[in-house]
């Protein structure tokens, strides 16, 4: 089991200083609106790859009227200690994420710590995934993805970074077409592997959704498909490519590819035939939650990691039926969890193993 024992922030976000240490199970971190709960969590985030819970730029992470912030933290996996460092470097003047492990910045130590340490997340606007725009749930799906594959962003960067080449491309008048033509190859290989790596995960989902309600403790059973007019599972890449060369002239109207999985939604389909969209707030949150307990059923039984999950303002909606969930989730596996709330009364239902933070008083 993973598990972060502690972690202090030097001019991090409102915080000039703060030391805290952590439970290796619940950890409940309440005060008023403001007091940097979620900074706190931001910065756990940040131990692992990637631009964190917010996805922040670097320089905003900084305290006012200060031009440096250093992060320390200490996790253990396994009986193996990384003392994890993290701070922003100005490089061809914008900030990048310094990561040391064990006082070793190069690759290989990043490889070996990430190969460990992997987080879910629940932030407050997830409770409006179903409703939200199409952008905001292929990101979700994207971040369960990033749980368990680190190269992952990779793909979608490259992806993007030639959707945005051939883009300006079609801008010419005069372009050479074997440029384009080798762009758009790119495009189709890097498209059709993200089409194969979001298939991959809704089917993850799908399975692990039935194994963990086999007994329909949780009251909906839950279906997700992809959304996709353009994609099949029988797309070839020779298909994709005379598909964007078709496209070229409208793509070059609309200022962008019409196709690829930049433009895929999801569908999320209730017992059978009701669209998740309609439902209510509190049952639309009790589906993210089912899913996050999913993801997890996968990532511990199928893949042996153990994710630490940050849930932010996880109380505000919680019905009796989210509390219920929310303590199996707890309950059902053995990783480490840290909550955010207004107040500490909030979590009364959860009365073991768990530690309280009054952030208010930091």
């Amino acid at each position: 089991m993973g598990k972060i024992n502690n972690i202090s922030l030097n001019n991090f976000r409102n915080f000039s200083f703060c030391n805290l240490s952590f439970n290796k199970k619940s950890n409940v971190l309440f005060g008023n609106n403001g007091s940097g709960k979620t900074n706190i969590l931001e910065s756990i985030s940040l131990l692992g790859k990637g631009r964190g819970l917010r996805n922040s730029n670097i320089s905003s992470l900084i305290h006012k009227n200060e031009n440096n912030f250093l992060v320390s933290s200490e996790y253990e996996d396994n009986k193996n200690i990384f003392n994890i460092k993290i701070y922003p470097k100005l490089i061809n003047e914008k900030y990048k994420k310094i990561i040391s492990i064990n006082d070793d910045i190069s690759k290989d130590a990043s490889i070996n710590l990430n190969s460990s340490l992997s987080f879910l997340f629940f932030t407050p606007e997830m409770e409006r995934l179903f409703i939200s725009s199409p952008n905001y749930r292929r990101n979700f799906i994207d971040k369960l993805i990033f749980s368990e594959n680190k190269n992952y962003n990779k793909t979608i960067n490259l992806y993007k970074k030639n959707l945005l080449e051939r883009s300006k491309i079609l801008k010419i008048n005069n372009y050479d077409s074997s440029w384009l033509e080798n762009i758009e190859k790119e495009i189709s290989k890097i498209g059709l592997e993200i089409y194969r790596l979001r298939n991959r995960q809704l089917k993850i989902l799908n399975e692990n959704i039935k194994k963990i309600n086999k007994n329909n403790k949780y009251p909906f059973e839950i279906i997700y498909e992809i959304n996709d007019d353009f994609y099949s599972l029988s797309l070839e890449e020779d298909e994709y490519i005379e598909k964007l060369r078709i496209n070229r002239m409208i793509d070059s109207k609309f200022g962008a590819s019409k196709i690829g999985p930049h433009k895929s939604d999801f569908n999320s389909i209730i017992n059978n035939n009701i669209d998740a969209s309609q439902l209510s707030t509190g049952q639309q949150k009790t589906l993210v939650l089912m899913t996050l307990i999913a993801q997890c059923n996968y990532l511990v039984y199928s893949k042996n990691i153990t994710p630490i999950l940050l849930f932010d303002e996880i109380c505000s909606h919680l019905d009796e039926i989210n509390r219920k969930i929310l303590l199996d989730l707890t309950d059902q596996f053995d990783i480490q969890f840290f909550f955010t709330g207004t107040e500490k009364s909030l979590f009364s239902f959860m009365s073991t193993n768990v530690e309280f933070y009054n952030i208010t008083e930091i």
